[in-house]
């Protein structure tokens, strides 16, 4: 299974209230270990082992259920009558999980990098905070939750003019198109969520929710560092992550005052924490500051020949963001 973690536990959610199931769900390597990660986290609680297991098939003891033992270190069902119908288990099946919903959407929050902190509006609701534009995140942990009048009063109590984007599994297009009409928007989990990776067991495709509705201003450059999101006059703009990491240098010490960002710093971005020993030259860090100024020119439609002029370099010290230029907002 190579699914996202966040849209499994939102369909294993969907009957509401406290949210179990019994093993590990079948994952590939990566989200084994995200899986484990959010063992740790709390968003997934391991409740308990099960202590008993299905009656027997080919047997007359006439029990509802076998008792579970430990013997040698293997599960058993074992028969209260005969030997012969004893069973060995998967360790893995007796395993009983909960899902820790209030933990799971404070995690979701963390992902999307809001600055608010989620708020349960409804039983199965749940504000997220705001994102571009002055809009508001929702994440609807069942598909009913969105159903009815009376669904998001509250929430316009709270935010009387925004518009709210629903993180919701809403199939029905009527559906998607009465909430529309009140100023809902719908995107799907498959959609909001990428794959979880073992580092980061829940993430938001911030592109997704943006697109197409993000701030009108051209000059405005929006980064979310977290997501390894960023737009600029609108339009998302892609880099590798490398390159994203020096951009966000840029940024930062852009937004301390209009600063300049070393060298020394702009090494660390390119090759990361975990290997700011690794040699790279000046070269590698020239490369990285050429290609951030020709996707900030393409999503302007400035030629090329701009990119110098919204990226300086500072002979001797590194490169500076033009605020002049380019305003900076970092989510």
């Amino acid at each position: 299974m190579n699914e996202s973690l966040p849209v499994l536990l939102l369909r294993l959610s969907e009957g509401g209230g406290s949210a179990y199931f019994l093993g590990a769900p079948e994952l590939s390597p990566a989200a084994a270990k995200a899986f484990a990660r959010l063992l740790e986290l709390g968003a997934v609680v391991h409740d308990r082992w099960l202590e008993t297991w299905d009656p027997c098939t080919n047997c007359d003891c006439g029990a509802d259920e076998r008792a579970v033992r430990w013997i040698d270190g293997v599960p058993t069902a074992v028969c209260p009558i005969s030997c012969e119908e004893d069973e060995r288990l998967d360790p893995g099946e007796l395993q009983l999980f909960r899902i820790n919903l209030s933990r799971f959407v404070e995690l979701v929050g963390r992902a999307a990098a809001l600055a608010d902190r989620p708020e349960q509006v409804s039983p199965s609701l749940w504000r997220l905070g705001h994102i571009t534009g002055g809009r508001v995140l929702v994440l609807a942990t069942t598909s009913s939750a969105v159903r009815g009048l009376g669904a998001f009063d509250r929430l316009r109590a709270i935010d009387k003019s925004a518009r709210f984007i629903v993180i919701a599994a809403v199939t029905s297009a009527m559906d998607a198109s009465l909430l529309a009409e009140r100023g809902i928007d719908v995107v799907q989990p498959e959609e909001a969520f990428l794959r979880s990776e073992p580092g980061q067991p829940i993430r938001l495709n911030l592109e997704r929710l943006i697109a197409g509705t993000a701030s009108s201003d051209p000059d405005l450059l929006e980064i979310n560092p977290m997501a390894l999101a960023a737009t600029f006059g609108g339009r998302a703009i892609q880099l590798e992550p490398r390159d994203f990491r020096v951009l966000h240098v840029l940024v930062r010490e852009a937004n301390d005052g209009d600063a300049a960002a070393t060298r020394d710093d702009l090494y660390v971005a390119l090759v990361g924490k975990d290997h700011a020993l690794a040699p790279v030259g000046d070269e590698q860090v020239d490369k990285a500051i050429s290609r951030i100024r020709r996707t900030l020119c393409e999503a302007r439609g400035h030629p090329r020949s701009m990119g110098t002029k919204l990226i300086i370099a500072i002979r001797g010290h590194g490169y500076r963001l033009v605020t002049a230029t380019i305003r900076i907002l970092i989510r």
